[in-house]
């Protein structure tokens, strides 16, 4: 946990980048989403295109893989603060697609989502990746 982001997971664990590559993929035909790890890269691809740099990143994920949050401390920071990127997804359409930022995040698996500036997208089969990573 940093000083410019919180994030409360499922029992109170959270996971790594890496772990978050092994979580099984399960959408369903109708709208398949993009898993989670897939999401959070192009997300940090996008932020690379801006010069901007990742410190710290950790995440959470529902036991059945369905739903994941995550919090990522950027590099670009001023005296005494730092910005900081809050997500949630998931793969059963029980919320949307979400992204928060602000000097101070805080994402909880019970839902609670605040930030400065929040986005949320669709659940929709014509979402790309580009489109995710852009909001």
């Amino acid at each position: 946990m940093s000083e410019t982001s919180t994030l409360v997971g499922y029992g109170g664990h959270t996971i790594g980048r890496e772990e978050l590559t092994l979580v099984p993929h399960t959408g369903n035909r109708n709208a398949p989403p993009d898993p989670h790890h897939e999401i959070v890269q192009a997300l940090i691809e996008t932020l690379g295109f801006r010069h901007i740099g990742v410190v710290h990143d950790e995440y959470a994920v529902s036991p059945d893989g369905m739903k994941a949050f995550g919090v990522l401390d950027l590099a670009t920071e001023m005296e005494g603060c730092r910005f900081s990127i809050g997500l949630r997804n998931s793969h059963d359409k029980s919320m949307r697609l979400a992204m928060t930022c602000g000097y101070r995040v805080f994402v909880c698996s019970n839902m609670a989502f605040a930030g400065t500036l929040r986005q949320c997208s669709q659940n929709t089969q014509s979402r790309s990746r580009s489109s995710t990573a852009s909001l």
